[in-house]
């Protein structure tokens, strides 16, 4: 991600920085989708092919988000250069999500409002746990995603003559200096800590474990690029010098990147937030079916229903995000919205918790008439702060791209989105492999034993256990990324200020 996300600032192209990258992604996001959801026949149902399944399954979710980013980092990264007003911004990005949950909430829903009624069976009463219908759903939810790719880029590509172009970057000459801490300009030496040596037979023992654990841990490991330099110089002694230039081109990018990941305060906050939510994130989609089908119990029809309503959330946010920026400011928005979205969102499982274990009656059954209204409100209600609150902070990390430009000379948009994306798909599997703990510790039973042994139920003690840890651990790790953006200190004042700035209009770093 940062790797694109640091070309796609610096690429000159007659169309722009961005959109090579956006067009590039289209046709293999589009297919790798589609063959994630197809895997050939002879890899499915079978003991002797399952690693072969998931390699396969593995080759295809990498493909995936390699080319995602190809799209995602450079379409995001255009939202600062299409304005530099303070409350379109937060506009610009809640349209994002607009057309992202309509995308998104129309691939799901077609789940429910065709295949699983086509594909219903005797031995799949309900269609979704049919896996024939998954390849065809796969292709019609490729085929909107290379729609949607497709219609933004070229739906923004008639904004490229008015975007900033980086400036031709000119080879930068080896410093002399620098050989001297090249990897492959070094000499082997050993350069470690030796152990004191007792003269005794558990003396010398000890010394030679010791010294096996220096030599293997201090020398070797940390040596590693050097060796390999050494080797290489050795074979080609006519490739150092090229060598030498692209470690020092390495080194330099690493240096930049770094220092406009790190130079700024605000933007170091927001990241860390980023980090919490995308574990939050993680642990919210594993459970996500789980609540739907048995601690709801919802049945196709009503995840139909359920799954339509939700389209009312992004009309609301989409008017009322941009509103509380402009008149309570971004940073009040986001504390404010989001401590009542965390504990809305906790509410029901609170109450339905409680219920299950001290037998109450706070929240209406599952075979109650109010709980699919009741859940349709709560859903809609929370999904809608969910997107004021991203929305808003999106276009907090747009503001900074001015700021930090006013410090490093450089205007890298494709970079500071970029750590946000790689740390959500870096830690939100974690959040993922804390779920599937979770269950495991509290022995939620798998598909065929909920139909073969609890008659297609779980128990309500299991329910009640799979409550208890789901909502602390979702509280706090929400509740700590809310903290984060108490962090950030950039004003509409102070942004204001820097956009009319005159170095924010032109590049003059590098």
């Amino acid at each position: 991600d940062p790797l694109v996300g640091y070309y796609s600032d610096r690429l000159r192209s007659k169309w722009g920085r961005r959109h090579p990258f956006m067009y590039a992604a289209a046709i293999p996001v589009t297919l790798s989708f589609y063959f994630l959801w197809s895997p050939p026949d002879n890899l499915i149902n079978n003991p002797h092919t399952i690693m072969g399944l998931f390699f396969y399954l593995l080759i295809c979710a990498i493909i995936i988000r390699v080319f995602i980013t190809f799209y995602e980092i450079p379409s995001i990264a255009l939202g600062p250069e299409l304005t530099a007003n303070y409350v379109e911004r937060t506009s610009l990005m809640s349209y994002r999500y607009f057309f992202g949950w309509f995308g998104g909430l129309t691939t799901y829903n077609l789940v429910w409002w065709y295949y699983a009624p086509k594909y219903e069976t005797e031995i799949y009463t309900s269609g979704r746990f049919n896996p024939d219908l998954w390849p065809e759903w796969g292709l019609v939810a490729a085929l909107l995603i290379f729609l949607g790719i497709v219609v933004t880029s070229l739906g923004t590509h008639k904004h490229i003559p008015n975007l900033i172009e980086p400036p031709k970057r000119k080879q930068k000459e080896i410093p002399e200096g620098f050989k001297d801490i090249s990897i492959f300009n070094r000499t082997l030496t050993f350069n470690f800590p030796l152990p004191t040596l007792n003269l005794s037979f558990q003396g010398v023992l000890l010394y030679s474990i010791k010294l096996s654990f220096y030599v293997v841990f201090f020398w070797i490991f940390s040596n590693t690029l050097r060796i390999f330099g050494f080797i290489v110089a050795s074979l080609f002694p006519n490739l150092i010098e090229s060598l030498q230039q692209t470690e020092f081109f390495i080194r330099s990018l690493a240096k930049e990147v770094a220092e406009t990941l790190t130079i700024n305060r605000s933007y170091k906050f927001l990241f860390f937030c980023g980090l919490l939510v995308s574990v939050a994130g993680g642990i919210e989609a594993a459970f996500a079916v789980i609540f739907d089908s048995y601690f709801w119990e919802l049945d196709d029809d009503e995840m139909l229903i359920r799954g339509t309503s939700i389209y009312l959330a992004p009309i609301i946010a989409i008017f009322l995000a941009p509103m509380f920026s402009d008149k309570f400011g971004k940073k009040q928005t986001v504390l404010s919205i989001w401590a009542f979205q965390i504990i809305f969102a906790a509410l029901p499982f609170a109450l339905r918790y409680w219920d299950l274990t001290y037998g109450t009656s706070l929240f209406p059954t599952n075979d109650s008439s109010y709980l699919l209204p009741v859940l349709c409100i709560h859903v809609v209600i929370n999904v809608a702060a969910g997107i004021i609150v991203f929305s808003t902070m999106g276009s907090m990390i747009m503001d900074l791209v001015e700021d930090i430009q006013l410090e490093t000379g450089r205007r890298e948009e494709g970079i500071l989105f970029s750590a946000r994306t790689f740390a959500d798909k870096a830690v939100s599997g974690f959040g993922l492999t804390l779920a599937g703990v979770i269950l495991t510790f509290i022995a939620f039973p798998d598909n065929t034993q909920i139909r073969e042994i609890y008659n297609g139920t779980v128990p309500s003690e299991i329910l009640a256990d799979l409550a208890l840890w789901y909502i602390p651990i979702c509280i706090v790790a929400f509740g700590s990324a809310l903290i984060m953006v108490r962090g950030y200190t950039l004003s509409r004042n102070k942004h204001e200020e820097n956009i009319t700035n005159p170095d924010t209009k032109v590049w003059k770093g590098d």
